[in-house]
């Protein structure tokens, strides 16, 4: 994320920095560090269940991180301020309200099932742009997730490939401009069944 958010800096790419899926907020803690060293102001918007999220099994309770630990860590590094969002709930009932006019410089998405992702990526992906970066937590281990990008890829005629960042992270930078197309998005398979 510093790599990131120093680039559309230096870029001079308009737009919030947005992660889905936050869990500690040690991600948006650096990315407000960046933030601050260098003098920028610029919205961080965090968007995450805050609570047990269906589906992790026995994980549910380790990845249960509440609002207020979350702000707690901001407050730790003295990063806290009216510039970071919170946007508390399920991706399929938060990212259909964002407006889509509203720039994203760099979208991190970390959400480990096909309707998380495929929910960021239809509504927020025109958000971003030419220029900005996407980010995605675990495209490389979890094939749900792979299979979503491969899909919207495709379906959306993106000209993009991911660039590895480990064995689970990968990135690119946006190339071309998009208008999306819905007929492609899919009924709930997984996170958004219930």
């Amino acid at each position: 994320m510093e790599a990131a958010v120093s680039e559309v800096i230096a870029q001079k790419v308009q737009g919030d920095i947005v992660e889905l899926g936050v869990w500690r907020g040690g991600v948006m803690v650096i990315a407000a560090a960046v933030l601050h060293d260098l003098g920028e102001q610029r919205n961080l918007r965090l968007f995450d269940a805050f609570e047990q999220i269906p589906g992790y099994g026995s994980a549910s309770n380790f990845l249960a991180v509440s609002e207020a630990e979350v702000r707690a860590a901001f407050d730790d590094f003295g990063l806290q301020g009216p510039h970071i969002h919170f946007h508390p709930g399920l991706f399929k009932n938060t990212v259909p309200l964002w407006d889509v006019s509203n720039p994203i410089a760099v979208l991190r998405i970390d959400g480990n099932f096909y309707d998380s992702y495929q929910d960021a990526l239809y509504y927020l992906y025109e958000s971003v742009p030419v220029g900005g970066i996407v980010i995605f937590d675990d495209v490389m281990s979890h094939n749900d997730v792979m299979r979503c990008w491969n899909d919207f890829k495709r379906e959306q005629g993106l000209v993009e490939n991911l660039n590895q960042i480990d064995m689970h992270s990968a990135w690119f930078r946006k190339e071309q401009k998009v208008k999306i197309n819905w007929d492609f998005f899919r009924p709930p398979q997984d996170a958004n069944i219930n």
